[in-house]
């Protein structure tokens, strides 16, 4: 197992060798930064059918009908999201040649037409029924994203903490 990953006041993991790949700290993120937004990091879970949940996760986030920063907020997650799948398939691709071999094994033996993609928001000691209106309001903001990869409707998550818990989604180790 590898060492878990502090965000946003949450501990993920530990994972499997070679079951998350740390984009946010890759040194191809690291080469091409300036003015693209990533997400924290993508697990692969290899069940029924392999998936890649894409991660970013949130301390806190504003409401829709007391923020006005709601829809930015959303922007720029929705960005993070679809960045990082499409740096992830870069990588995969071996496009950035000086930092094609930093894709852990298991991300690398996939094979990517058979891969299902989950974009997924947590958002720390988030309150249930403030859930479903973030989610349905990010789902709008990934529209074209989950059409041009022929991502199930049900691929765009928003979960607090409890619940990526409970749905053993994410593993979370014990602060």
């Amino acid at each position: 197992m590898i060492e878990p990953i502090f965000e946003s006041g949450m501990s993920f993991g530990p994972y499997p060798p070679g079951h998350c790949f740390y984009i946010e700290k890759s040194r191809t993120y690291l080469a091409i930064q300036n003015g693209i937004k990533i997400a924290e990091f993508l697990i692969l879970a290899v069940r029924d059918k392999p998936k890649i949940w894409i991660i970013e996760a949130k301390s806190s986030s504003p409401r829709p009908e007391t923020s006005p920063g709601f829809d930015k907020f959303l922007q720029e997650i929705a960005d993070k999201l679809s960045n990082s799948l499409n740096l992830y398939v870069a990588v995969y691709l071996k496009r950035h040649s000086s930092t094609c071999n930093e894709l852990p094994s298991p991300f690398q033996a996939l094979d990517l037409d058979q891969v299902e993609f989950r974009l997924i928001l947590v958002i720390k000691n988030h309150q249930m029924d403030w859930l479903p209106p973030l989610q349905d309001e990010l789902r709008k903001k990934l529209k074209v994203t989950v059409k041009i990869w022929d991502l199930v409707p049900t691929s765009v998550l928003v979960l607090n903490e409890d619940l990526a818990r409970e749905s053993q989604i994410l593993t979370f180790c014990d602060e």
